[in-house]
């Protein structure tokens, strides 16, 4: 289905995953920053009059795969997806102005809180984008000072009043859904790193005289990678198209995403780890990074059984699965 995408799209995530691919994990969120606006990444989803490229979920959304694939150290996934088309279609004229152009420079970066959450050691933002209470807020992180990775969200949106956005109950709705989305495009990028590593594994080291990769078990298994994460990516292609055009199912169609993409996580993971044997469980190589990447974008945003129990209601229109099997 890649073909799908129109020549552009597919050019502009093939130069994104070259840029992704020379940022260092540990390096400071300074120079991850400055080569994502070099190439201009960070405009992408702001609106053309206010200096940005216009682009839509559609367009992006094989950006941010890459961007799970090279676990780039710096929130442009949800800058781009999440946090600028959130201001840009709900914040006051005022946030508008100030955050918009920021983020078409690359001066800014923007962070998705979970409710409840807190920006703990995730690094490179200047800007969070937190629900509380029904609300969204938009909360400056500088201005929370040197306690703000600690802050839970409701804590942060007390230290810093008038932050809320407009359109309340369509903007948390949308808000959710997007973050879902995001969170199931960079899982599915870990996914294919994960299989790429395994693949490299398992036609280089060898047993018995002869590579892994001629093994059936771990052919197997590296099949059975390989189905899940190409079966998960286009759920996450189809929820950036709903939401780009505003579809009334595109909260359902996140959901979707999130719920394949998670279950095709966990199993990449555990066959990933499989392949490479104890020593994939090591902080020396490279495998243990995407391995705890993933394991943690597969709850961030709702687990895959969260977000079965939401298209379950919707589906049976239901307030309650448990009081529609439990008498």
């Amino acid at each position: 289905m890649i073909d799908a995408f129109s020549d552009e799209q597919i050019e502009f995530a093939e130069l994104a995953a070259k840029s992704f691919a020379g940022v260092a994990a540990d390096a400071e969120p300074a120079g991850p920053r400055a080569e994502l606006a070099r190439i201009g990444l960070p405009l992408l989803a702001v609106p053309e009059e206010l200096g940005g490229g216009g682009m839509t979920e559609a367009d992006v959304v094989l950006i941010i795969e890459e961007a799970g694939h090279a676990d780039v150290p710096v929130p442009i996934a949800e800058t781009v997806g999440v946090v600028a088309p959130m201001v840009a279609r709900h914040g006051s004229a005022e946030q508008r102005e100030r955050w918009l152009p920021a983020f078409a420079g690359g001066d800014s970066l923007g962070l998705a809180v979970c409710p409840s959450g807190g920006i703990g050691t995730r690094r490179g933002a200047d800007l969070a984008l937190v629900e509380h209470e029904g609300r969204m807020h938009l909360l400056e992180i500088g201005a929370l000072g040197a306690e703000a990775a600690r802050m839970r969200s409701g804590e942060m949106v007390a230290a810093l009043a008038g932050s809320a956005l407009d359109d309340p109950e369509a903007s948390v709705a949308e808000f959710r859904a997007r973050s879902a989305w995001v969170t199931a495009a960079l899982l599915n990028g870990v996914g294919r790193r994960l299989l790429e590593l395994s693949l490299e594994q398992a036609r280089t080291r060898e047993q018995f005289g002869v590579p892994i990769g001629s093994f059936q078990a771990v052919k197997h298994m590296l099949a059975e990678m390989a189905a899940a994460v190409e079966s998960a990516r286009p759920t996450a292609w189809s929820a950036a198209r709903a939401l780009a055009a505003g579809a009334p199912g595109s909260g359902l169609a996140a959901a979707v995403a999130k719920a394949v993409a998670s279950q095709a996580g966990a199993l990449v993971n555990d066959h990933a780890l499989q392949v490479h044997g104890g020593i994939g469980f090591t902080m020396e190589h490279p495998l243990h990074r995407w391995l705890l990447y993933g394991h943690e974008l597969q709850s961030r945003w709702g687990s895959a059984a969260e977000h079965q129990v939401t298209l379950g209601r919707s589906a049976l229109g239901v307030d309650s699965l448990v009081e529609t099997f439990i008498p």
